[in-house]
C-alpha cells in the first residue's frame, strides 16, 4: 500500500512506538522507511527568549543527539531486515517534516505525540497536530 513511510524519531517513547508501528507496516507492505530527526530551532528561540541569539552549543548538542537517534533507529530497522534511509533537518519541525515528506514522495507519515495539554501545548505546540493539518498524505500518530 505504501512505498515509503516517513518516521519522525526523537528518542522519546511515543516516537519509538511510532517506529515500531511503521516497522510492522513496512514489513507487511514491503515499504522502505525514511527516518527523520529535526533540530527544532523554533523551540530553542522560544526557550531562549524572543530575539535572543540561538544558543549555538545547544544546537550542536541537539544535532549530535539527533544523529545518534537516527543511527540507532536505522540499526534497529536493518536488524529487522528493512531498508531504512535517514534524513535530518533544522528549523520548524512541522514544516521540515512536511517538506521532507513531499520531497521524498512518501505515502505515509508515522509519528508519536507527547499529548501535551494546557500551557505546555500553548507554549510548545504540537508537531503532530501541525503535520496532520498540513500533510497531503495519511498520518499515523501514536502516543505509546
Amino acid at each position: 500500500m505504501f512505498n515509503t513511510i516517513l518516521v519522525a524519531v526523537d528518542g522519546s517513547d511515543p516516537a519509538t512506538a511510532a517506529l515500531d508501528l511503521a516497522t510492522k507496516l513496512a514489513k507487511e507492505d514491503g515499504a522502505k522507511l525514511l527516518l527523520v530527526n529535526i533540530v527544532d530551532v523554533s523551540k530553542i528561540v522560544v526557550a531562549a527568549g524572543y530575539g535572543s541569539p540561538y544558543p549555538v552549543d545547544a544546537i550542536e548538542v541537539m544535532r549530535e543527539a539527533g544523529t545518534d537517534i537516527l543511527n540507532g533507529a536505522k540499526s534497529s530497522c536493518e536488524a529487522a531486515g528493512l531498508s531504512a534511509g535517514v534524513c535530518s533537518g533544522e528549523g520548524d519541525a512541522c514544516d521540515e517534516i512536511l517538506r521532507i515528506a513531499e520531497e521524498n514522495n512518501v505515502g505515509l507519515i508515522c509519528m508519536g505525540t507527547h499529548g501535551r495539554k494546557g500551557l505546555a501545548h500553548f507554549f510548545v505546540g504540537s508537531v503532530a497536530e501541525g503535520v496532520v493539518r498540513g500533510s497531503k498524505v495519511p498520518v499515523l500518530v501514536t502516543n505509546r
